[in-house]
């Protein structure tokens, strides 16, 4: 996944310190080999006072073939010179049978986000059980 900051990113800090809340939405495109289509998005994210992001978004991928996925991902982005690191939880929902997976399985992201150019490069891992039974 690639996500970029359309118009910018606000950030407040009302209280005086370095907790605050942010909102910013942008675009972006998935480039995977079950799931690619561009993407709409936004985040609301919270500003820890130790200035860690803690995001809260939201979007829809248009699909390459027509379907939509809905999706959230929430976790922690900690911040090393300029790049955000990011340990993201993701969750999917789709109607497309194609995309029907993505419903049941657990979702993880890692990635980074430049703190100047406002671009996320990330890769989002799928978590599947497999049930065995003791014979």
């Amino acid at each position: 996944m690639e996500l970029t900051y359309r118009g910018g990113f606000t950030l407040v800090r009302p209280y005086g310190g370095e907790e605050g809340a942010g909102y910013g939405e942008g675009d972006g495109r998935a480039t995977g080999p079950r799931l690619a289509g561009s993407i709409r998005w936004v985040n609301h994210p919270r500003r820890r006072s130790d200035e860690t992001m803690l995001p809260d978004a939201h979007g829809v991928i248009t699909t390459d073939d027509g379907g939509s996925v809905i999706f959230a991902f929430s976790g922690r982005t900690g911040f090393v010179g300029d790049t955000g690191v990011q340990l993201l939880s993701v969750t999917f929902e789709s109607d497309s049978a194609e995309h029907s997976w993505l419903n049941s399985a657990m979702h993880v992201l890692e990635g980074v986000i430049d703190a100047e150019t406002l671009v996320m490069r990330a890769k989002v891992y799928t978590l599947v059980h497999e049930l065995k039974v003791a014979p």
